[in-house]
């Protein structure tokens, strides 16, 4: 573990560097920002305002965040180590597969009836109008009589 925190403050100081080394100034151009000067471009100060007491708590904090990523880390890889073993420990249960379906063509039915194809647009229609019913004819019987 301390050799990831030397790691990290390592990375940290040689990304840092740079930004010591680069005396360049930069300019704010309307609403873009830029390293080149330009014509009514307005010079910022872009220097570290921290303290040496303030960089060293940020510091202090960065290798406490760091220290408490390890050690959730750590914790997951053993938890995930002691779910792997409970589930190997667990008797499988095998399911028989099915037989394997034959592919047929539907059968069509007889009574089906035919959709009737609409537009998948909208479409005004007026309102049908009710046809009248006919009066039911009587049913003969065996003897002829109605």
């Amino acid at each position: 573990m301390r050799h990831r925190i030397l790691k990290a403050i390592t990375l940290i100081a040689i990304c840092a560097i740079p930004t010591w080394a680069n005396a360049q100034s930069a300019y704010r151009c309307g609403n873009t920002y830029s390293q080149t000067p330009c014509p009514n471009g307005k010079t910022l100060d872009v220097t570290d305002s921290r303290t040496p007491d303030q960089k060293r708590q940020t510091d202090a904090a960065t290798a406490s965040s760091v220290k408490a990523g390890d050690t959730l880390e750590k914790a997951r890889l053993a938890q995930e180590k002691r779910d792997l073993a409970a589930n190997k420990a667990r008797p499988v249960m095998v399911v028989p597969a099915a037989a394997p379906k034959v592919a047929t063509e539907p059968q069509p039915r007889a009574h089906a009836k035919r959709k009737k194809k609409t537009s998948p647009y909208f479409t005004a229609q007026a309102p049908r109008e009710k046809k009248e019913k006919k009066p039911a004819k009587a049913k003969k019987t065996a003897s002829g009589q109605s």
